[in-house]
């Protein structure tokens, strides 16, 4: 069988994926990089080459992920014909769909408080995320459109924890709730209940 020739991109996607899968699974610090360099067929050196340290290879396995929902807020924070309402619903349903459909990056979230990782440029995308929807929360409580008597910081950490805390405690919850059944039908029970109590809380 002919020796695969060497791609950097392709080379530098399966590490990813490779180093994903196993953070996923095991975490930060029970993967060593020889470990991630057989499960992505390539040698140790070339991860070192691409990322330099595992620490960098953590941050660009969530950099890429959550670079999906990134680009899908950043549009929703420009639109400045969607009200405040409007925009805050939005952003609710795209990050509980994120979430939703990435159950890995919820496994890797979780993984990182279990491991205790210190945040570092994985999550400038996040406080850049933030600091903008702080902004329209703002502008639209100026506006009249949103409750003014709360801070747009506590709206905003209000919803991403809402759904962030779900898909990580999701399971717990429902067991000890006795709650039993199909999940994708709860959890679009739960993404309801946010939509008309949260929402609806935080409207004028």
């Amino acid at each position: 069988m002919p020796k695969r020739r060497y791609d950097p991109d392709t080379t530098r996607e399966d590490i990813l994926d490779a180093a994903e899968r196993l953070f996923a699974e095991h975490g930060f610090g029970d993967v060593p990089t020889s470990r991630i360099a057989r499960e992505a067929g390539v040698s140790q050196s070339q991860i070192h080459y691409h990322f330099e340290t595992k620490r960098k290879l953590w941050g660009a396995v969530f950099q890429r992920r959550f670079a999906e929902y990134f680009a899908v807020q950043s549009r929703m924070l420009d639109n400045a014909e969607m009200a405040g309402s409007e925009r805050m619903r939005a952003s609710i349903e795209a990050y509980f769909g994120f979430f939703r459909a990435n159950p890995r990056f919820v496994k890797l979230l979780g993984r990182s408080r279990l491991d205790a990782i210190e945040e570092n440029n994985e999550w400038s995308m996040s406080a850049e995320l933030m600091r903008r929807g702080a902004e329209v929360i703002s502008e639209s409580q100026k506006n009249g459109e949103l409750r003014n008597d709360v801070p747009a910081e506590f709206i905003l950490i209000g919803f991403l924890s809402l759904v962030a805390e779900w898909f990580l405690s999701r399971d717990q919850y429902l067991s000890k709730a006795g709650v039993t059944g199909d999940f994708e039908h709860v959890d679009d029970q739960y993404l309801d209940f946010i939509l008309k109590v949260y929402l609806r809380g935080i409207s004028r």
